[in-house]
């Protein structure tokens, strides 16, 4: 026999079996109800000496700025949710032994502790402490109990008897009130007000502070009071409870143990928890059912506390268990998934089926109903409510003709069964979605596509040959796109819409980045494609990807839900996500826009992750709006309108500053040691829920600019301080984002160092005025000595060109001039040639009177700046003596003082424009015009003789003389530019413009002056 044949021969054996299961009625569900476990509705954690958590917990407590206390036989520590903390002093108090007992936290504040050897309670409260050892009306001993009475008065229960606290001190209560000289072990008040007393060997209660104490019943040795939400009080012995009386019923009958336990507690929802040596019980709010067991990881069970964010603390011998409600809900199941398939179901719940051959109809409470058959790779239930299942073997579909989910008959259920093609036997069915006209798309692994109408299959054309690396072409998702569109998810990050003959593939360049592409979605119209590298949407054109805050991508996503408010929820390898109504909305309009999310996790009650290959989807939306999330092992439900939150903002204080290695406390005005430049502050939150998903902010006055987001991160560090005042800043938000508006402040300060100090940068400032003011004098005497010795090589040049004119020049003038008048005495003089020598020889003296002039020049300094214009009056009537022309001085504007160098140069321009006036012009009249203008100074020589040859005015000079060239490199060197032309029959002009700064000398300021006479 083949093996083809005999696993034909083994599945008509299952569908028999499945024919003849049809027809009989199924068991109720809850015949085969699972023991139900704790874990499936809390999240447990437990903290062992592994984990650095104190063990040995006798008493648990949480005072109203949010500290979590643990009174062991070892200390006492408290706790924020992340970090154990011993506490050998409370607020600088020590404590009077480590021993600690006994804890109660008042609702005003404050901290009372009693103490195991020894003796003795204290009481720490705003940083004060109050100490009460035993003796003066407290009973020595162990503390074992502390109570507050309904008229608030404190009673301490000890190991030698009773006490109350009267506000200052502490009153005795034995046989005077009725009691035995006993040991006394606790203490409880019912509703009416009612006192009960747990003493050794037996309960007493009276029912005012008027009355005496009378024995309770039962009677025998009982301790582990209770107060039930009923009313009722219960104690236990050994490991029995019994309900209590005030008096024993006629006849005094035997007391029977109503349940069996160590200890009983009642949370604030009324539940009961139950210790047993080892473990514990949970039982419903009235339940008298068994409840849900709980193992302690062998710890023995000593205390109970529920913290006022609702999660529920139990101490034992090996440490400390948090039970915290989940949102996310495990369904309680004998049964044990091996990776199952989901669908909705009609009218609410789910189906779930999985390679252990059982389709189950499950609801929020467990099990409805199963039916036996083959093993399921795939779920899908269709727009019309028929639920189809695939395997390796088979496609089959189930149509109920009614939708009471209640109904457990299938008898009136049609199933029919479609045998896979030939060549796809043996490979499972990975994915289906409804096709046009009744009939069902099937994607199959590495066969490919398929459709499945009227009982017969057809397979799809092989895919356009533009996807590379598709080795198995067949889809890992299909979804209905409507109007007989479909859409197929393909690895390698391809995603195909397939409409009638027509395929258009989507890849990377149509924005599809996902990777393997592993669910596709679509609601009113909007197509979702989710993969193992983010997900996308379809805007109509191209793939648009959806990124969440700080970077987040959603990877793994295998499911993708709308809820019926608008929310979209992904599920994914890191757990799931819910995005608001509100920001898909944004993302639509924006599509770079980073979403803010909400995710549920592991910390939620999520146990494993969403499946990365079959089945597909991981996540359903159930008819009564609850979604579903199958696991490897283990499906999870969650109702999206009733999600519990956490209200209560936690408290944030600073801890502390640490530099280096020294640590400092946070008191107030905090003065840290100089040149601290680097530090690290410390800070928590209270939050003991998720602690791990709580948020700071914060922000150094001074330093930052705005508020610093470090995330779920305790500590801040800073760098380069300078010295001043500080004050660090920190708030704090739950896993809900309730921010607690009460900001956390740490106000300090860093001294400066002397080189730090104002004192000192004066200090330096003088210095280094000092420095600037000797290097200026030193910089004034170079400069000084460099202008005398420039001015000094002047004078000697000048005195020697004048040494050389007068020993040389003149003497050799003077020497022709003795020989010229020898001559003269020689020739007659009556004649023509005395005449003509008697002439030459005035010439000579003008000459020689000339180069005097000159030599007595260069040996003085003529002031220029002030004497301009008088300088030229006199130079003009000097020439109009030896010339037969008219002169005139024109000086317009306000005369202003010329600059040194300027003066002089426009000087020997006009002296050479007026000698070659009058020497070479022929003119009559010959003027000279000087502007003091604001911004501009002219000068102006004018004449009306026969001008300047048109060769000398083209060439700028005559070829030989010097005087034009040596006019323009002095009108040059004060920026002032010369013009010269001739005017037909009207003479020549000369004209100077010179910009105002070049020429005018500027009033200087007080310190110029000064530095001027300093320099002088």
């Amino acid at each position: 026999m083949t093996t083809a044949r005999a696993t034909l021969l083994l599945h008509a054996a299952a569908w028999c079996g499945l024919l003849v299961l049809g027809l009989m009625p199924c068991v109720p569900a809850a015949a085969q109800q699972p023991a139900p476990r704790l874990q499936e509705q809390y999240t447990h954690t437990a903290w062992s000496a592994l984990d650095s958590a104190p063990v040995d917990i006798l008493n648990i407590a949480q005072t109203s700025d949010g500290w979590l206390w643990l009174a062991t036989g070892t200390g006492l520590y408290r706790f924020d949710g992340r970090r154990y903390e011993r506490m050998d002093s409370v607020g600088g108090h020590a404590l009077l032994s480590s021993n600690v007992r006994t804890l109660y936290a008042p609702p005003e504040g404050g901290l009372w502790v009693g103490y195991r050897t020894g003796g003795g309670i204290s009481y720490f409260h705003h940083g004060q402490a109050r100490h009460y050892a035993a003796g003066n009306g407290l009973p020595s001993g162990a503390v074992t109990s502390i109570a507050r009475a309904p008229d608030g008065k404190l009673w301490v229960a000890a190991r030698d008897g009773l006490a109350r606290f009267d506000g200052d001190r502490f009153v005795t209560v034995g046989a005077e009130a009725g009691l035995p000289k006993r040991r006394a072990r606790q203490v409880l008040f019912d509703r009416s007000g009612r006192q009960w007393v747990a003493m050794q060997g037996g309960a007493y209660s009276r029912a005012d502070a008027a009355s005496p104490f009378r024995p309770a019943w039962p009677h025998g040795d009982l301790s582990g009071l209770s107060l039930a939400p009923d009313g009722s009080v219960w104690a236990s012995d050994i490991d029995s409870y019994y309900r209590m009386q005030p008096d024993a019923p006629e006849g005094d009958a035997a007391a029977r143990p109503a349940l069996a336990g160590s200890n009983m507690h009642y949370d604030r929802d009324g539940n009961m928890w139950l210790f047993r040596a080892g473990g514990m019980e949970r039982r419903n709010a009235g339940s008298s059912e068994a409840g849900l067991q709980q193992d302690l990881n062998g710890g023995l069970p000593q205390s109970f506390f529920q913290d006022r964010e609702g999660n529920v603390w139990i101490g034992t011998s090996a440490g400390l268990n948090r039970f915290r409600r989940n949102r996310l809900l495990t369904l309680p199941l004998q049964t044990i998934f091996n990776h199952p398939a989901i669908a909705p179901a009609a009218g609410g719940g789910v189906w779930a089926g999985d390679r252990s051959g059982a389709l189950h109809a499950l609801g929020p409470e467990g099990e409805r109903r199963s039916v036996l058959s083959g093993d399921i790779s795939a779920l899908y239930r269709d727009p019309d409510g028929v639920l189809w299942a695939g395997n390796d073997d088979e496609v089959w579909s189930v149509s109920s003709k009614r939708n009471d989910r209640n109904d457990r008959n299938f008898a009136k259920d049609r199933i029919e069964r479609y045998p896979l093609p030939p060549e796809a036997r043996s490979y499972e069915v990975q994915a289906m979605s409804r096709a046009p006209d009744g009939g069902l798309w099937v994607s199959i692994v590495r066969e490919g596509l398929y459709l499945l109408k009227d009982g017969q299959w057809r397979r799809q054309p092989a895919l356009p040959a533009n996807m590379p690396g598709m080795a198995d072409p067949f889809p890992i998702c299909l979804a209905d796109g409507g109007n007989g569109v479909l859409w197929a998810g393909y690895i390698r990050n391809h995603i195909v819409r397939i409409a009638g003959d027509k395929v258009v593939t989507y890849g990377a360049e149509q924005g599809v980045e996902l990777g393997n592409v592993l669910t596709m979605y679509r609601h009113n119209g909007q197509m979702w494609a989710g993969g193992e590298r983010g997900v996308a949407w379809f805007d109509g054109e191209r793939f648009v990807p959806l990124h969440g805050r700080k970077g987040e991508t959603f990877r793994g996503v295998s499911g993708i839900v709308r809820s019926a408010r608008g929310d979209l929820w992904l599920f994914g390898t890191e757990g799931l996500s819910r995005v608001s109504a509100e920001q898909v909305a944004l993302i639509q309009r924006q599509h770079h826009h980073e979403v803010d999310f909400e995710r549920f996790d592991a910390h939620d009650g999520l146990l494993g992750a969403a499946s990365q290959l079959r089945p597909m989807p991981s996540l359903v939306l159930g008819d009564d709006g609850l979604l579903w999330m199958a696991t490897a092992n283990r499906i999870n439900w969650i109702d999206p309108s009733r999600i519990v939150r956490n209200p209560v903002p936690p408290a944030v204080l600073v801890q502390g500053l640490a530099i280096g290695e020294q640590h400092f406390s946070p008191l107030p005005g905090l003065t840290l040691p100089k040149s601290t430049n680097n530090l690290r502050i410390d800070y928590t939150a209270l939050s003991l829920s998720v602690p791990e998903r709580v948020r700071f902010r914060y922000r150094l006055d001074g330093v930052d600019s705005d508020w610093q987001d470090p995330g779920a991160r305790r500590q801040a560090f800073y760098t380069n301080l300078d010295p001043g005042q500080y004050r660090f800043r920190v708030m704090a938000a739950n896993e809900d984002g309730v921010w607690n508006p009460q900001e956390a402040e740490l106000s300090f300060s860093i001294p400066p160092t002397f080189i730090e100090t104002m004192w000192f940068k004066l200090l330096c400032a003088v210095a280094a005025g000092l420095l600037l003011w000797a290097a200026y004098r030193w910089r004034l005497q170079q400069v000084t000595m460099q202008l005398r010795r420039r001015l000094e090589d002047r004078a000697d040049e000048r005195e020697r060109i004048a040494r050389a004119l007068h020993d040389t020049f003149l003497q050799s003038v003077q020497g022709l001039m003795l020989r010229v008048q020898t001559l003269l005495k020689r020739l007659p003089a009556d004649g023509e040639a005395y005449k003509l020598v008697e002439k030459i020889l005035n010439q000579a003296d003008t000459v020689l009177a000339e180069g005097r002039n000159q030599v007595s020049g260069l040996r003085t300094v003529t002031l220029y700046q002030h004497d301009l214009p008088r300088l030229f009056s006199e130079l003009g009537q000097q020439l109009r003596e030896e010339q037969a022309a008219d002169f005139a001085l024109i000086v317009t504007g306000q005369l202003a003082a010329l600059k040194e160098p300027a003066g002089e140069h426009l000087y020997h321009i006009g002296r050479e424009a007026l000698l070659n006036a009058f020497r070479h012009a022929g003119a009559c009249r010959i003027e000279l015009e000087l502007g003091y203008a604001q911004d501009t100074f002219t000068l102006q020589v004018r004449d009306d003789g026969g001008g300047i040859p048109e060769e000398v005015l083209a060439a700028g000079e005559l070829p030989g003389h010097w005087g034009l060239i040596g006019m323009r490199e002095r009108a040059t060197k004060i920026d002032a530019t010369l013009a010269l032309w001739c005017r037909p029959s009207m003479g020549t002009v000369v004209e100077l413009r010179a910009p105002a700064g070049s020429v005018y000398e500027r009033r200087r300021g007080a310190l110029r002056r000064w530095l001027m006479r300093e320099a002088a």
